[in-house]
């Protein structure tokens, strides 16, 4: 899990993508909309976002002053949490407007969670605090604002989707950032021109793109939880260099790699 607290930045956009873990992101300050499986929804202030494994889902930051904590997981944590009953009511997205007891009660909870320790009474706490925030969110599926007609299983069931599925696993099981344009159609069974359609449906941007801003994430990732040098994590996203990756990454995050890791926060992760 991770902490982020931006004073004075730029707005931010993330682009549409979709990745195979699930994320729960509370936000005590923000202004902007989060967009989930083709549907918009403002955030504000005590905004609950929960995003399941395959949704698409873009984002774009705006205001002041935006204050947020960012949980990860893989969809296993629900069997070791013995959550496996109120699974299926976390497979849909959920954006939730908190009133002042929720977000009070949501916001001691995952700062609780950013400072237990990392020890065997720490993991069974941190897993105690999980899983009430899991039933939490299984609980407050009858609040969501999404139409229950578009939703994750809508998604997963798209024919495009399904044929670039093997490529996300590919990059998230090799955990490799540069794979040519030919390998990626390769891996998923098309020719060059129908994966780049295929991709381009999906995504709103081209491979090439996609690849970079992937990069960025992963150096995101590792300015908020290592302390590698700036180049070494350049050489480590496999950019050229520091200075292109620098360029790169100011392109993308509207800000510089020191200047981003000077405005994060970083917590313990679970899961």
């Amino acid at each position: 899990m991770r902490r982020f607290h931006f004073i004075d930045e730029p707005s931010l956009e993330i682009p549409t993508h979709f990745h195979m873990l699930c994320e729960v992101m509370l936000f005590k300050k923000i202004k902007g909309q989060v967009g989930i499986d083709g549907q918009s929804i403002e955030l504000n202030d005590n905004s609950l976002v929960f995003v399941p494994s395959l949704a698409m889902h873009e984002m774009e930051m705006q205001g002041e002053e935006r204050e947020f904590s960012l949980l990860q997981f893989q969809r296993y944590l629900y069997s070791e949490l013995a959550l496996l009953d109120v699974a299926s009511q976390l497979e849909k997205p959920l954006v939730l407007q908190l009133n002042d007891q929720q977000a009070g009660y949501l916001h001691s909870q995952f700062a609780w969670l950013e400072n237990v320790d990392n020890n065997n009474d720490g993991r069974n706490l941190a897993h105690s605090l999980l899983r009430t925030l899991f039933l939490f969110l299984a609980g407050q599926q009858s609040r969501c604002q999404f139409s229950t007609e578009k939703n994750a299983t809508v998604l997963k069931e798209n024919k495009g989707l399904a044929k670039i599925i093997p490529l996300l696993h590919h990059l998230e099981n090799h955990q490799t950032l540069n794979l040519s344009l030919q390998q990626a159609a390769d891996i998923c069974g098309m020719s060059r021109y129908h994966f780049s359609r295929v991709f381009k449906s999906l995504f709103a941007q081209n491979y090439k793109d996609y690849l970079l801003k992937r990069k960025i994430n992963t150096a995101v990732a590792m300015l908020s939880d290592s302390k590698q040098s700036i180049t070494q994590i350049a050489y480590a996203c496999e950019f050229s260099d520091s200075a292109y990756f620098c360029a790169k990454f100011k392109q993308v995050m509207g800000m510089s790699p020191g200047q981003f890791r000077q405005s994060t926060q970083t917590v313990l992760s679970f899961g």
